[in-house]
């Protein structure tokens, strides 16, 4: 039996679901991984967690299944990770520091287009 790294499962299923781009059961989610694919029952418990994140709703039912979707676009639910992880910072400077340091050439000018959006709204 493998293990995955904490989080792992979940987010392989959003990275499914965003890829999908409908609404999908989670026969057809367990049908898209990789190895190792998680037992039906480990993903059901996956997806009711996200369910309680509010990261993913039941789209009603198909003849074949409930059907899910997630609640935000991938980038959204990208920067509200980076954005909590930031809030949970004893040291806000520092870690926006460290996280510029790591930045590429091309990442520093999406931030520069992002800092200057956000200068004129």
């Amino acid at each position: 039996m493998s293990t995955r790294a904490r989080g792992e499962l979940e987010a392989s299923v959003l990275r499914i679901m965003w890829n999908a781009g409908d609404p999908v059961t989670a026969k057809e989610i367990r049908s898209r991984f990789s190895k190792p694919v998680p037992a039906h029952t480990t993903l059901l418990t996956a997806l009711d967690r996200l369910e309680a994140k509010g990261t993913v709703v039941r789209v009603g039912t198909a003849l074949r299944g409930i059907r899910f979707a997630p609640t935000m676009s991938e980038s959204e639910y990208v920067g509200r990770r980076m954005s909590a992880n930031l809030d949970d910072s004893a040291d806000r400077r520092a870690a926006l520091l460290r996280f510029a340091g790591s930045l590429t050439g091309d990442d520093v000018a999406y931030l520069r287009e992002a800092l200057d959006r956000a200068d004129r709204a």
